[in-house]
């Protein structure tokens, strides 16, 4: 198990960028569990719920990840239990039996297993039909011990800013537990029924965690507003550096309102597609960000920080990211190569760029240590190297991330000094996007107090 945690601290720490969780207290210090949580990010989400549940917790995995030495010995030292689904194999379900008596000899341990009752890991933002799976098993588990494990469910969140994407942000919000002493009346005759009633539960649960779309073809247009919204309020508010963090009541907010008022105004929904998409597409044309189109607003458009000492502190800390470029450059870039994520579902994407860049990290740093001490036959300046390769790399993509700031800064200062038309434009269009999310939450809202 030990394994398991190493993975998911590597994942939190390295592989995503801010991790955000929330209402963790909520989940008890001790006794059995089941976790139950959204699926969009394949084997990366039981580790994220690992990383912040503070509890050990066992998960069930499918068995065809189990198919050879290798990737068997590091799904069992990870904590995976196989389960066989009746879509890989329907004739080995019934080694399904030994599957469920390991996760009552969890419970049993008081320890903690993780489901995810959607039952299949896809992309996007939109919670599936909950399958009865983990109801089922919870149930059976209180049943099998006359209702004397205090087996409570806690409901997990899992929002991705962007799943497969390299220093993405991770929402986390963990819910109330669902106890199933409650149940403890139930017989042979109302199991099934009382299995419904547990899943409805979970369900309505997850979609509170979780934000969700109804029109899977409006993602990307959603996506879009988010950002735009987000700039405004951070504009806007004193307390918008506060609120930042708080990304995940934003994107639900937007997501339910706009919704809402497509879904009572659908002749509204094609202009709305069509006004985010134009506005996005013009920024992408002119290589620009929705951020500086909202800095520009106090006026001319600055191109270096507002404090002189920022700027010079930005110059003298050159040389620290050309040293963590120039050591992480060749992995970094062959890691994010899409060459290798080309012909696999967008779903997996953000498990193999975490195994396979974390692989190609590891054979590189190998590979340089190594050099390093063949050339300075010094293990001290050996092991002060091998420290600084993650700490400076990570730097090196913050510097970096700072340049194409500053860079797309002048570049809206060149367009605004001889276009200025072309940024009013854009101006404009923004406006009229931040107009109808004022209207959609007006909408929702009104027709919530009736």
């Amino acid at each position: 198990m030990g394994t398991a945690y190493f993975l998911s601290y590597v994942c939190a720490k390295l592989f995503f960028g801010r991790v955000v969780v929330k209402n963790q207290y909520k989940v008890p210090k001790d006794g059995p569990l089941v976790f139950v949580a959204n699926h969009r990010n394949m084997i990366l989400d039981p580790g994220m719920v690992r990383f912040s549940c503070g509890r050990t917790g066992y998960y069930l995995a499918k068995h065809t990840l189990f198919t050879n030495k290798i990737q068997n010995w590091v799904f069992r030292n990870a904590g995976a239990i196989p389960v066989y689904r009746k879509q890989d194999d329907p004739n080995m379900t019934s080694k399904n039996k030994d599957t469920f008596e390991s996760a009552y000899e969890i419970f049993e341990e008081g320890k903690c297993l993780i489901l995810f009752p959607e039952g299949i890991s896809l992309a996007g933002r939109t919670l599936f039909k909950i399958k009865t799976g983990a109801a089922r098993i919870a149930l059976n588990a209180e049943k099998r011990n006359n209702f004397n494990l205090d087996l409570k469910i806690i409901p997990i969140g899992l929002n991705y800013s962007d799943a497969s994407r390299f220093k993405s942000d991770v929402y986390i919000k963990y819910g109330d537990p669902i106890s199933l002493k409650m149940y403890k009346n139930t017989t042979d005759e109302n199991f099934h029924s009382t299995v419904d009633e547990i899943t409805h539960l979970i369900e309505e649960s997850l979609l509170d965690l979780t934000t969700n779309l109804s029109f899977i073809d409006l993602e990307d247009s959603i996506g879009y507003l988010e950002i735009i919204y987000k700039n405004e309020l951070f504009l806007q508010s004193p307390l918008g550096k506060k609120r930042k963090y708080d990304d995940f009541t934003i994107s639900k907010e937007i997501i339910d309102s706009v919704e809402y008022y497509l879904e009572h105004n659908p002749d509204k929904q094609e202009e709305f597609v069509q006004m985010t998409r134009k506005y996005m597409r013009f920024l992408e044309k002119l290589k620009l960000d929705d951020r500086f189109i909202v800095s520009k607003r106090s006026g001319r458009p600055k191109i270096l920080p507002e404090k002189p000492l920022k700027a010079i502190w930005f110059i003298f800390q050159l040389p620290i990211y050309i040293y963590g470029l120039l050591n992480n450059i060749i992995p970094y870039k062959i890691s994010a190569a899409e060459v290798y994520t080309k012909s696999i579902d967008e779903v997996e994407i953000g498990q193999y760029k975490f195994f396979v860049g974390g692989a190609i990290f590891s054979l590189f740093y190998i590979i340089q240590i190594s050099m390093f001490y063949y050339f300075t036959h010094s293990s001290v300046y050996t092991l002060l190297y091998a420290f600084s390769l993650i700490p400076t790399g990570n730097f090196a993509l913050n510097y970096h991330n700072n340049i194409v700031t500053y860079l797309k800064q002048y570049r809206l200062f060149r367009i605004f000094s001889k276009r200025r038309d072309i940024i009013e434009d854009l101006e404009r269009k923004r406006k009229d996007i931040i107009n109808f999310i004022y209207i959609a939450k007006q909408y929702s809202g009104d027709n919530n107090e009736n």
